[in-house]
């Protein structure tokens, strides 16, 4: 399906080239009205989901925090810090091999997968237990 470029979309999409990391629609509904871009929260959820079906940015469920959006729209796996709550980009590389290897079990046509790896990040893991309860 072709969608007519909006003005909204374009705001959203520019600002979802220009982070790091993953955000929820809330910190792009923040992050554009600070900058003097007003606009509401249902037009950034709207835009953002027709961005993911554009295949423009990736809609990532967050196993704490509901969906989150990754400006990196190819397929990749993700790593989740279970003490900071962080989602990252894990280095693996994709492998097309176990859709090929599902549509041949199961039948199914497969478009992708996705894979969370959970565990403790490096600046987690150097943290004390005292350093967390004082939010350092």
């Amino acid at each position: 399906m072709i969608r007519k470029q909006s003005k909204q979309r374009d705001l959203v999409l520019n600002y979802m080239k220009q982070i790091h990391g993953h955000v929820s629609a809330e910190e792009v509904y923040d992050a554009l009205n600070q900058s003097g871009n007003p606009i509401s929260l249902a037009t950034v959820y709207r835009n953002l989901d027709i961005l993911s079906q554009m295949n423009e940015i990736k809609k990532i469920a967050h196993p704490v925090n509901g969906y989150v959006y990754d400006k990196t729209a190819e397929p990749h796996y993700h790593l989740h810090c279970v003490k900071c709550n962080q989602l990252f980009d894990a280095p693996n590389t994709y492998v097309r091999k176990l859709d090929i290897a599902m549509k041949a079990q199961s039948g199914w046509e497969i478009h992708s997968h996705s894979i969370l790896f959970e565990g403790v990040c490096p600046t987690c893991a150097n943290k004390t237990d005292e350093q967390y309860r004082n939010g350092n």
